[in-house]
C-alpha cells in the first residue's frame, strides 16, 4: 500500500513527518494524511518523494503482491459461509471439496452434479441414467459436514468429534440402516484400507487415544504434523467406512485451525494419494508433496478470490 511504503522509506531516512512536509512544501498533516491513504498525493508531489526516497515513482506505486500468510482463511470462510453468496472461496470450497473427497471413494456424480445439488438442492440427470441414491445423499451431507467443521475448526479435535463428522457423513445412507455398521461409532469388523491392514476392532479405542494424546500434546503444529496425523488415521481406519473423508476433513480443519493453508486432494491425485500412503512408513516424502501439491492449488484458489 502506498501509504505503508511512505511511511517505510520516511523511517528508514529517520525523518518526521514536518520534515518531508517542508520538502515537499505541504503541512505536516498532509504527511500523516499520506500514510494513512485519506488523501493520495499528487503527481508532483510523488516524483519530489521518489527523489527524497532515492527510489523510483514505480517503486512508491508498484502493487502490493499477494501474500496468502496475512489471510486468516477460517475467518473468510466462516464470513462467506454466512453471507449465504454464490461465486465465492467458500461456496467453490463446498463443492470441490465434496466432488473430489466422494469421487476418490468411488462416488460417480459429476462435478456439475455436485455444484448442481449444492446450488439448487435438485439433481441434474442424463436420460435413461441411474444415480446411486447414497452419492446423493452423502454429497448433501458433506456440505453439512464442511459447515459443522468451520463451526468447530478453532476448537481441540477430540474423539467425540471425529465421531460426529462420521455421524454427519453417514447419515441417512443405506450404510445407517445397517446396525453393525455403527454410524457415529468406531467398526464393529475388520477392514482394509486398500490392501494395507488396519487397526482389529478390538483395538480401535487405545489406538485413537494413542494417537489423539500424542497430536494433542504437540507445540506448535506445522503441516507435516497434520500429515503424519492424516497417515496414522488412515492406518487405524477406525470406522466401518468413510475413513478417507473423514480423515480429509480432519485435516482441513486442522489447517485452518493452526492458520496453515488447507489442502483438498484432487480426484485426479488420487493414485499419487494412494502411493503416499502405501509407501509413508518407507518414504515419507510421497505423500507430503502430494500434500503440499494440494496446498499450492488451494492457494491459487484463494488468490483468485481473495486477491
Amino acid at each position: 500500500m502506498l501509504g505503508e511504503r511512505i511511511k517505510k522509506y520516511r523511517e528508514e531516512k529517520k525523518m518526521t513527518q514536518a520534515e518531508v512536509a517542508e520538502v515537499l512544501g505541504v503541512k505536516p498533516a498532509t504527511i500523516s494524511k499520506y500514510e494513512a491513504e485519506t488523501l493520495e498525493p499528487n503527481i508532483e508531489s510523488l516524483k519530489k518523494l521518489a527523489e527524497l526516497f532515492e527510489v523510483s515513482v514505480d517503486e512508491l506505486l508498484k502493487e502490493d503482491e499477494f501474500d496468502v500468510a496475512k489471510i486468516n482463511v477460517l475467518e473468510v470462510l466462516r464470513e462467506q459461509k454466512e453471507m449465504k453468496l454464490k461465486g465465492n472461496l467458500y461456496h467453490n470450497t463446498q463443492i470441490i471439496f465434496a466432488y473430489n473427497t466422494n469421487h476418490i471413494e468411488g462416488s460417480k456424480l459429476t462435478e456439475d452434479q455436485t455444484r448442481y445439488i449444492y446450488e439448487t438442492n435438485t439433481l441434474l440427470t442424463e436420460k435413461e441414467t441411474i444415480t446411486n441414491i447414497d452419492d446423493i445423499i452423502e454429497t448433501a451431507n458433506h456440505f453439512r459436514l464442511v459447515d459443522y467443521m468451520l463451526d468447530v475448526a478453532d476448537k481441540e479435535l477430540t474423539e467425540a468429534m471425529i465421531k460426529e463428522f462420521h455421524k454427519i457423513l453417514k447419515d441417512c445412507t443405506s450404510d445407517s440402516r445397517k446396525d453393525w455398521f455403527n454410524v457415529g461409532d468406531y467398526k464393529k469388523l475388520a477392514n482394509e484400507a486398500g490392501n494395507m491392514k488396519t487397526s482389529l476392532p478390538k483395538n480401535v479405542q487405545k489406538d485413537m487415544v494413542k494417537l489423539m494424546h500424542w497430536y494433542n500434546s504437540l507445540g506448535k503444529i506445522i503441516i507435516e504434523d497434520i500429515i503424519e496425523f492424516h497417515y496414522s488415521f488412515e492406518c487405524i481406519h477406525p470406522f466401518q467406512d468413510g475413513n478417507g473423508r473423514v480423515g480429509r476433513i480432519i485435516a482441513f480443519k486442522e489447517c485452518l485451525k493452526n492458520n496453515i493453508v488447507p489442502f483438498i486432494i484432487l480426484d485426479k491425485d488420487k493414485l499419487f494419494y494412494y502411493r503416499g500412503l502405501k509407501e509413508y512408513k518407507n518414504e515419507k516424502g510421497y505423500l507430503i508433496d502430494t500434500c503440499l501439491n494440494a496446498q499450492d492449488q488451494y492457494t491459487r484458489m484463494i488468490e483468485y478470490y481473495l486477491n
